[in-house]
């Protein structure tokens, strides 16, 4: 929750920040702050009542923090069926969504992504060349199979207001030529993924089983989640793929209620998407800030819970970076403007 406060950094003086900030998501704040400062505007924004220097004074049609060369086909890309819904706070400073953007549509965009996509770990083993036919150029963002099920998607859990879907979708041919996909969820500041809404939710009649109940249990009776109750499908798909999540975890109750909820729920949208034949296998990656290890925990938690199955891994912007051996200047402009807004 965003509480008020002034937070005195000796080496760059005063900056209005949430109250609640960890010393990590200050860091990357501050990093970001600074950027904007220098190179967009020093006056801060308003959010209830209080200013912020992570919130933009004026409201624009588009993020301000948005790399500008990428906004032309990010407009054409919103004028068709796979323009994505702008987050609560995309026009933050400190936008996740924005940073996702940001990190990976113009490298997607580059000649060069088929040779550095390889390089980033947790690329699939047998990732071949981008599907430029496929989605937009290739790839998309806030992707739930809306091409595939409409209305509640795959997983029956779409609407307006809610459901699983990936920042990232990258469609590509693999190296026997079959369409696969590529799922990544980005994180920037986030201390946490987000945690099981039916766990919190007043209309869960039964939190008991929440606590009490393990992943088999559930698994041998998906109507002890409320979930499944309104008709979910996250645990009809985890039947069919049980035998990957049998490593050993030391969570009391069932292991999704709490961080592992988003991981899960991506997991479960990427074996969907593959079931329904569209795509030969679907894989699904976490991209968090090389400086935020506050998600480490959860990640870790969640691979020794699949046995380190190759079907999810983890990585970091600084692995993108680092993959980018830039012969393009385009690109090479991106990475300099990329790392000076983002890195330290």
């Amino acid at each position: 929750m965003y509480e008020y406060r002034i937070y005195r950094i000796v080496r760059n003086g005063k900056y209005y920040l949430p109250s609640n900030l960890t010393s990590e998501q200050e860091a990357i704040y501050v990093q970001i702050i600074d950027w904007k400062r220098k190179n967009i505007t020093t006056q801060r924004g308003l959010y209830r009542g209080h200013e912020y220097d992570a919130i933009f004074p004026d409201e624009s049609p588009i993020p301000a923090m948005l790399y500008k060369p990428i906004i032309p086909l990010l407009d054409k890309m919103q004028q068709g069926k796979f323009a994505y819904k702008p987050h609560k706070f995309a026009f933050h400073a400190v936008s996740s969504q924005t940073a996702c953007i940001n990190l990976f549509m113009p490298l997607l965009l580059s000649e060069d992504a088929d040779r550095i996509l390889p390089m980033i770990p947790g690329c699939p083993a047998d990732f071949s060349k981008i599907a430029r036919n496929k989605l937009f150029s290739g790839f998309c963002f806030e992707y739930w199979g809306q091409d595939i099920k409409q209305g509640t998607g795959v997983l029956n859990d779409h609407s307006k207001q809610a459901g699983t879907d990936a920042d990232v979708a990258i469609a590509y041919y693999n190296t026997e030529d079959k369409l696969c996909l590529w799922l990544i969820e980005h994180k920037l500041s986030e201390r946490e993924f987000t945690e099981c809404g039916a766990y919190k939710s007043k209309a869960n009649k039964n939190k008991d089983n929440c606590t009490k109940c393990n992943l088999m249990d559930i698994a041998k009776d998906p109507q002890k989640c409320h979930y499944h109750t309104i008709g979910y499908k996250y645990w009809d798909t985890l039947e069919n793929h049980l035998d990957r999540f049998q490593g050993t975890l030391e969570i009391k109750g069932c292991p999704f209620k709490d961080g592992l909820n988003q991981l899960w729920r991506n997991q479960m949208l990427a074996f969907a998407l593959q079931e329904t034949g569209t795509y030969n296998r679907v894989t699904f990656s976490v991209c968090h800030h090389g400086k935020n290890t506050m998600l480490d925990k959860s990640i870790n938690q969640y691979k020794a819970l699949t046995n380190e199955d190759r079907m999810f891994s983890s990585f970091t912007n600084y692995d993108v970076l680092n993959a980018v051996n830039v012969h393009d200047s385009e690109l090479q402009k991106w990475l300099q403007w990329y790392k000076e807004l983002y890195c330290f």
